[in-house]
Order: structure tokens, then C-alpha cells, then sequence
């Protein structure tokens, strides 16, 4: 999947498509049990999800650095 194809903020509808939950509602829980980020909220805008801060925390439940890929193995105290 190209990162480009996804907008940098969306609505619940695209955000739940996005990580992939079976629906909306399913979504929106795991926001509520912190599993995913919670929207940004502006007065007179819908609330959206920010894809960097859903990617973030995609990868940091994925054991992830938050450029990529896992973290190196420390093998120094086996020298």
C-alpha cells in the first residue's frame, strides 16, 4: 500500500478502514480503551485522526522504533 493513498487526517469512517477494524464502532472502542489515539478536536471541525499518530502507535504496539524496524540487539557485554 502506498502511504500517499491515505489523507493525512480522517474521519472515523477512513481511520477504522485504515488500521483495518471490521467496522466503526469496533474502532472507536479500541480509541476509547487507548488502543488506537484518540481524534483531534478543533471547534466547528469534525473530530479526525491524525495517520502519522495512528502509524506511531501501530508500530510502538509492534515493538517498533518509530523510524522503522526493530530495535538492534545489544550483544556488547558478549565481548
Amino acid at each position: 500500500m502506498l502511504i500517499g493513498c491515505w489523507p493525512a487526517e480522517m474521519r472515523a469512517e477512513t481511520a477504522a478502514a485504515y488500521v483495518d477494524e471490521p467496522s466503526v464502532n469496533a474502532f472507536l472502542a479500541k480509541v476509547d480503551r487507548g488502543i488506537y489515539c484518540a481524534p483531534i478536536r478543533m471547534a466547528g471541525c469534525l473530530p479526525k485522526w491524525n495517520r502519522e499518530m495512528l502509524d506511531l502507535g501501530l508500530r510502538h504496539r509492534a515493538g517498533l522504533r518509530e523510524g522503522g524496524g526493530r530495535p538492534v540487539e545489544d550483544i556488547s557485554h558478549l565481548f
